[in-house]
């Protein structure tokens, strides 16, 4: 059987018997794949313990049956272990998993979206945790899943220039809307000129400017109210990383 290897992060993983591992990983060749680990609770050499969640490693596999890969060996290419010693970080870090988990197909690659995903646990790990970083996460990921959320223009009647008209955010029509046409967009929310100001530059810059990125308090607070809402209006279901990060944060 044909060995290959591909890096990849681990982004949940399951006991399969008495002592294999069922892993679902994001990898940068094949995007999302499961994978089945013969022996990994035992291994001490071809797994050590690499198949964790946030896991950055490089996996060497073959095409298995069914769909799935056999892992051979998964070897860490960084570790990222300080993500587990901080709630904040375990919250943001479960939450960017479970989007890529939930809202990508098996084996569409997307090498973007990986290097996405690789810069924010490498970001959580090594930086104290922010707010800003799941606003980020959010909109880029949007952006690379085909959702980028328009923000120059009112989605139904095309009217440019809606600074200071009266802006209003909706998840149907996936982006913002004028006074106007409001009354056509049900559930829309209100978004004031700096949260799309804002958005937009999240959307244009390099991921190299993330870390030092600060939002005001109303950005923020719009941020958090509009973003993961679109993302579950998009994938049509709620995200239970979403609701505990909520419930441990305070909503």
């Amino acid at each position: 059987m044909h060995l290959r290897k591909t890096d990849a992060v681990v982004i949940h993983r399951l006991d399969f018997k008495e002592s294999d591992l069922i892993v679902t990983l994001y990898t940068a060749d094949l995007g999302k794949v499961t994978g089945i680990a013969k022996g990994a609770k035992r291994s001490k050499r071809r797994f050590v313990n690499n198949l964790q969640p946030f896991s950055y490693i490089r996996i060497l596999f073959a095409e298995g049956r069914g769909g799935l890969i056999r892992l051979d060996e998964a070897d860490m290419i960084q570790p990222l272990f300080r993500i587990s010693e901080d709630i904040s970080k375990v919250l943001y870090g479960s939450y960017f998993l479970e989007m890529v988990k939930e809202m990508t197909g098996e084996k569409e690659s997307n090498p973007r979206l990986f290097e996405l995903l690789v810069n924010f646990l490498i970001l959580l790990n090594d930086a104290p945790p922010r707010e800003e970083y799941p606003r980020v996460f959010e909109l880029r990921f949007l952006d690379l899943m085909g959702y980028r959320p328009r923000l120059t223009e009112c989605t139904i009647c095309g009217m440019k220039s809606l600074s200071g008209e009266g802006t209003f955010f909706s998840y149907r029509h996936g982006g913002v809307v004028c006074r106007r046409c409001q009354a056509h967009a049900r559930g829309a929310v209100a978004i004031s000129d700096e949260t799309i100001q804002a958005m937009e530059r999240v959307l244009g810059m390099d991921l190299a400017e993330v870390e030092g990125i600060r939002f005001s308090p109303l950005v923020l607070a719009e941020g958090k109210e509009i973003l993961p809402r679109f993302v579950q209006h998009q994938l049509g279901k709620g995200l239970k990383s979403l609701r505990v990060m909520e419930a441990v944060q305070g909503g």
